[in-house]
């Protein structure tokens, strides 16, 4: 298992994650209802936490 990659792909997947929290969190940012981009980002980031480990275990 190639550890350097699954700590890249899980840190991205967190990040991602958190983005999609923080503007469902401010649900009006720029002006107008955001709740549904932020749940598309939010299942994105989870989705990226999830495969981290099958792309690091890819040779």
């Amino acid at each position: 298992m190639n550890k350097k990659l699954f700590v890249i792909h899980f840190v991205v997947g967190i990040i991602v994650a958190l983005l999609g929290a923080f503007i469902m969190f401010h649900g009006s940012i720029f002006r107008e209802n955001n709740s549904g981009i932020a749940t598309v980002i939010n299942i994105i980031g989870i989705g990226i936490i999830a495969s981290s480990y099958v792309w690091s275990t890819k040779k």
